[in-house]
């Protein structure tokens, strides 16, 4: 497995010199001792565990130096100049591996050049050399996947340090050198200018903060995420809505209306700064933050409008969440009242913060994020937005049709307005809000129309992506090209946006689904972060902007390659045409074949008597097991010579024709052909364990492996309602039998075919993992003269 590290910033010897001076690694007297002494130190440095000078010394004998000799040994013996061999034998000791099971004495080099690990090919080592190999090897990731001066701070080497009343920086980053055992818990209340439940005050929202205690002698930069999820959550899964039900006629869909929230006015805030009133009980939700809280960037939560502890309603998607989850900013920046408490008696102020505010999260909390940025709030300087939704009709709709997000079904607006309600959860918000929440939840259910799955002016006012023309932030988007629950197209088409404005802007695309990325092994996520934040909150010049390529996705064959890229888009590559077959091929020269070709969709029913999984409904149905072959048509590809790699939305079009005065259309991409694949979600390596600061977190690292020999994999796939063949936005009534074009783009991707591979193009109607189930069955006819599939290759 490789460790690639992107994060590394070249340094200049003299650089070099000054930052290990700094951290009293390397002593000022350094060119006065033996190269020897000077190793020895080095090593003894690195084990922070080890306090005192005996105790270093004597462990000098716990590394081999060769297949002869331990290092003490070696180093008496060899005082002017150490072998690279040597050198490198005992750095990967240092880094966690082990003698005889990962790597050979004899050969130390070709474990690092297998796992992407730098070094010097200088035969002999001078002191010169010594220093800048082992700078070098500082900022090398180890066996856990953090650099080994990471894994020092682990060990407390960075205690001598606590107490100082400054940032210390390392390559470009910030160090670790804040007491994590006495950092500042609090809370405070921040007055909106909404007024959700209908009290005639102000909401008041909370907001949680983790900061150092250094923050109350000079000031910091705020981590803040909006985290709906922060007070809990309310577990309604099993009241989720049924999609054992019919297609509506979706043409006699209503305009609907979005309606905001009365406005009030809060209080402008004082000269008073008292300290908060109210001590955190509530632990960090993303590890992230907590490893950057160790290297002085506070931490701030805050759940937003409805969740426990604050005043009002969740309305998910809304402007008003919007406004709720930006006006914790405003109070970070100086510009918005908070108080101690909820008696609202006396003002406090973030006097601990810079001005510099970053947000992080994933799913709902990478989603405020772009809310947020779109209003221009003063103050935000840069988001990392993972898993984030840009449209809410693109997470709970497509293209016309009700469409659940993947692993849940039956989920809607109303329903995750419920599960984030957690001022619910306190027996006194209850009784007052719990009517005025009955009544919200209702208007939410009917205006979100699950009946026919239109496009409104409910759904306009939750799409973020027309309004990033006022976004001033610089940008980091995160997302899975696997992510069947905030679904790529969120990303892609939020990004054809990003690209376009003038802000510095990033993106990284892994193979997972919906998780987070920051414990790969194959990617140093953690230690970008740290650089950028650190360039953007704190004006550290480190090269951030150009450190790694403006799109770095991850192959989906080897998971430690991780490709650059300077965009993702349509226009990447160039253009192939398909053509389905009667005969069940898929050609590039065709389309003149003038067959017609019918399935018959049984809805639910044959999914509900096999009693499996929606994921192995998914396998079976991609991999033409016979029980679901007569509910789809199959196209399939010779297979390929060369790999290729498909780029971007690939476009369908289809002349269909339905039974019946309603219909559903869906297609799927999928890669055909026995061989390896990746696992599904990343593998956690337990025995590996990231240390998140001195006696702080921990967290496990993990990775997508190469896993057991499958028949195929879903490349991408997408639904329409037939109805929709017009007017994306606007349904029309069509007739039974009679043929109508349909043009529509599937989820975008980057996915590499590995030669010996086929690719499948299949068409279908139910999705039992996200569509509608109707209780009727119907027949759909494809007309393949006037059907075909495009997309980009590289």
């Amino acid at each position: 497995m490789k460790y690639n590290q992107f994060g590394y910033v070249k340094t200049p010897f003299k650089e070099q010199i000054k930052e290990l001076e700094s951290i009293n690694f390397l002593p000022s007297d350094w060119q006065d001792q033996t190269t020897a002494d000077l190793f020895a130190l080095f090593v003894g440095n690195i084990l922070a565990e080890a306090k005192t000078y005996e105790a270093k010394q004597v462990k000098l004998a716990e590394f081999a130096a060769t297949d002869q000799e331990d290092l003490s040994t070696y180093l008496k013996a060899n005082p002017q100049t150490i072998s690279q061999k040597v050198f490198y034998n005992v750095a990967l000791q240092l880094l966690g591996y082990h003698v005889g099971y990962d790597y050979d004495l004899n050969d130390p080099t070709n474990l690092m050049q297998k796992n992407s690990l730098s070094f010097f090919k200088d035969a002999e080592f001078n002191k010169d050399t010594l220093i800048q190999a082992t700078y070098r090897l500082l900022n090398t990731r180890s066996k856990n996947g953090q650099t080994l001066i990471d894994v020092m701070a682990g060990k407390g080497y960075f205690k001598q340090f606590y107490g100082n009343d400054k940032f210390m920086y390392f390559n470009g980053k910030s160090l670790p050198t804040f007491d994590m055992s006495k950092v500042i818990r609090e809370v405070v209340y921040v007055e909106s200018d909404l007024d959700t439940d209908e009290d005639g005050k102000p909401d008041l929202l909370q907001v949680t903060i983790f900061r150092p205690y250094q923050s109350n002698n000079f000031k910091f930069p705020a981590l803040y995420t909006a985290d709906p999820y922060f007070g809990g959550i309310i577990d309604n899964a099993a009241k989720n809505h049924s999609v054992d039900v019919n297609l509506e006629d979706a043409s006699v869909a209503e305009e609907i209306k979005y309606e905001a929230m009365p406005k009030v006015t809060a209080a402008k805030p004082s000269s008073e700064d008292l300290a908060p009133s109210e001590e955190a009980v509530h632990k960090a939700a993303y590890t992230l933050n907590e490893y950057l809280l160790a290297r002085g960037f506070a931490n701030v939560y805050a759940g937003g409008i409805g969740t426990r502890g604050s005043d009002g309603l969740r309305i998910t998607g809304a402007p008003e969440e919007t406004e709720s989850a930006k006006e914790i900013i405003e109070w970070l920046h100086g510009d918005r009242i908070a108080y101690t408490d909820r008696s609202r008696q006396h003002e406090t102020k973030a006097s601990w913060c810079n001005g510099n505010i970053g947000m992080t999260g994933r799913s709902y909390l990478g989603t405020l994020q772009i809310a947020v940025a779109t209003t221009g709030v003063a103050g935000l300087k840069t988001v990392v937005s993972e898993a984030a939704i840009s449209s809410w009709y693109d997470y709970y709709r497509e293209h016309g049709l009700v469409v659940a997000p993947g692993e849940c079904q039956g989920e809607d607006l109303d329903m995750l307005a419920e599960t984030c309600q957690s001022n619910l959860w306190d027996a006194g918000d209850y009784l007052k809000i719990k009517p005025k929440y009955d009544t919200m939840q209702k208007k939410l259910l009917a205006k979100a129309d699950r009946k026919t799955g239109q496009y409104s002016d409910f759904w306009e006012a939750r799409n973020y992506r027309h309004h990033t023309d006022r976004i001033k932030c610089s940008w980091i988007s995160v997302h899975g090209l696997n992510d069947w629950n905030v679904k790529p197209k969120n990303v892609y088409k939020l990004w054809q946006k990003i690209s376009k404005l003038p802000i510095e802007h990033k993106l990284f695309l892994h193979q997972g689904p919906h998780y987070n990325m920051n414990n790969l092994i194959s990617i140093d996520f953690t230690d970008l972060m740290n650089l950028w934040f650190c360039h953007e909150l704190l004006g550290i010049k480190n090269n951030a902007y150009h450190q790694w390529d403006t799109v770095l996705w991850q192959d989906n064959i080897y998971p430690d390659i991780w490709h650059g890229e300077p965009n993702w888009n349509n226009e990447m590559g160039h253009e192939e045409i398909y053509y389905p077959e009667a005969d069940g091929s898929l050609l590039k020269e065709g389309g003149n074949d003038d067959a017609k070709l019918s399935f018959t969709d049984q809805g639910g029913k044959t999914f509900k008597e096999a009693k499996i999984s929606e994921g192995q409904w998914e396998y079976e149905f991609i991999t033409g097991k016979e029980k679901w072959t007569d509910q789809q048509l199959r196209f399939v590809t010779d297979p390929y010579i060369h790999p290729i790699t498909i780029v971007g939305r690939p476009k369908i079009k289809l002349r269909v024709s339905a039974s019946l005065a309603k219909g559903q259309i869906s297609v799927a991409l999928v890669e055909l052909g026995q061989r390896k694949r990746l696992t599904p979600t990343p593998k956690f390596f337990r025995d590996q364990i990231q240390e998140l600061g001195y006696r702080f977190g921990t967290q496990y690292l993990q990775e997508f492996i190469p896993d057991k020999i499958t028949a195929g994999k879903l490349i991408t796939k997408a639904h329409m309602n037939i109805q929709n063949y017009a007017d994306m936005k606007k349904a029309k009534s069509i007739k039974p039998d009679e043929f109508y074009d349909l043009k529509f783009y599937l989820q975008p991707t980057f996915y590499n075919v590995p030669a010996g591979s086929q690719l499948g193009l299949i068409i279908y109607s139910t999705d039992q993992g996200m569509t509608k189930r109707p209780l009727e069955e119907e027949t759909y006819t494809i007309d393949l003269s006037q059907s075909e599939l495009r997309y980009r290759q590289m």
